[in-house]
């Protein structure tokens, strides 16, 4: 079961930048793409993708579906 947080609209536009900005410069690296594409597939570009919902960006990450079953759940 997942959980709900709750963001002001001013968190999800700081987070939307950090974000973004993190996963190119991340893509971009020597040695550090192939980890940064592993993680999209595996969650991260999932949680992006719901971070960007109704905004623009948001197709960028529509490919990435949210994987249930496999993983363990965090209890954060």
């Amino acid at each position: 079961m997942g959980r709900s947080i709750y963001f002001t609209d001013l968190e999800i536009e700081k987070l939307i930048d950090y974000v973004s900005d993190s996963v190119e410069l991340l893509g971009e690296a020597e040695g550090t793409w192939e980890q940064t594409a592993e993680d999209m597939e595996n969650g991260l570009g999932s949680a992006i993708r719901k971070l960007y919902k109704g905004r623009r960006g948001e197709k960028i990450y529509a490919k990435y579906k949210t994987k249930r079953g496999k993983g363990k759940r965090s209890n954060f």
